[in-house]
């Protein structure tokens, strides 16, 4: 269960909607939402989904206002237990097979690389999309520091909310995010993963570098990286990202009318022309930074 939650928000931060926009100067995860109605300031943080818990331990400000937040909101509800049913009519192939879908050369390409890198056959996930061996792939190839003992910061968020008998939302279902994440056509999802394939050193590189990035909370170099937009159309931007986070600002108004919200959303959601702080302020709220420590 913990595996497939992994695997569900791992493709969250792999496209943003690159238009020019004013750099971030400030080096933070967490910024303060206030005014426009607001009863109580909500705080919106950036997560990388292969962060552990331990990333938080020595930010003093996000512990804080995690607790004295009355309800966590989270991209989707990660403690749903019919999630891995959910989303698995997403994930899998209809009348075909890898082994169909791709020629004979293809599909040893892909089962060589998946073999080296997990240790796993491709038969076993011969019923799958490209899409979800592509994201299997990135979940063994990406800096991570996630463990049986270390929590994704998303999954901890709302632990933490069910072990303090707080509120927990989802900005959208997993329907909605399936349809994001593999609503691509085959042949368009089979041209990606041959391509992450062939450049994986680039694509190694690019995991490294946001990695990197994201500890030192640069959220500059962050839109730097992403605006490359390597690998991604205009439109598969999109999907991404600019129309789930025009999707999700819908819903928040409402979410932190009332009471004090710690919003917790990869942070590919939080820069560049589309960013849910940029979104925000255009709503009318007042967003600032606030340091962590």
């Amino acid at each position: 269960m913990k595996q497939i939650k992994y695997i569900l928000i791992i493709f969250l931060f792999i496209g943003l909607n690159a238009q020019a926009q004013k750099s971030i100067k400030t080096n933070t995860l967490l910024w303060e939402i206030s005014g426009n109605g607001l009863k109580k300031p909500s705080y919106l943080f950036g997560t990388y989904h292969f962060a552990g818990k331990t990333f938080l331990d020595s930010m003093k400000t996000v512990n804080s206002k995690l607790a004295s937040s009355d309800v966590i909101i989270g991209e989707l509800l990660l403690n749903d237990s019919l999630l891995p049913q959910k989303l698995m009519p997403f994930m899998q192939l209809k009348d075909t097979t890898l082994n169909k879908l791709f020629s004979e050369d293809e599909y040893k390409i892909v089962a060589d690389y998946l073999k080296e890198v997990s240790g796993y056959d491709l038969k076993f996930l011969n019923g799958m999309n490209p899409a979800a061996v592509q994201m299997m792939l990135l979940q063994f190839t990406a800096p991570k520091t996630i463990g049986k003992d270390n929590p994704a910061l998303d999954i901890y968020f709302q632990d933490y909310a069910t072990a303090n008998k707080k509120k927990i939302l989802g900005l959208e279902t997993i329907e909605d995010q399936g349809k994001a994440l593999f609503g691509r056509s085959l042949a368009r999802q089979k041209e990606q993963l041959l391509d992450n394939i062939k450049n994986k050193e680039k694509y190694k590189k690019q995991g490294e570098d946001l990695y990197q990035f994201y500890i030192r909370q640069d959220l500059d170099a962050i839109k730097n990286l992403f605006s490359k937009k390597d690998g991604y159309t205009e439109e598969e931007f999109d999907q991404l990202i600019k129309n789930r986070n025009q999707n999700w600002i819908d819903e928040l108004p409402e979410m932190m009318k009332n009471q004090s919200a710690f919003i917790a959303v990869g942070v590919g959601h939080m820069v560049d022309r589309w960013s849910l702080i940029t979104l925000l302020k255009e709503k009318g709220y007042t967003v600032k930074p606030i340091p962590t420590n």
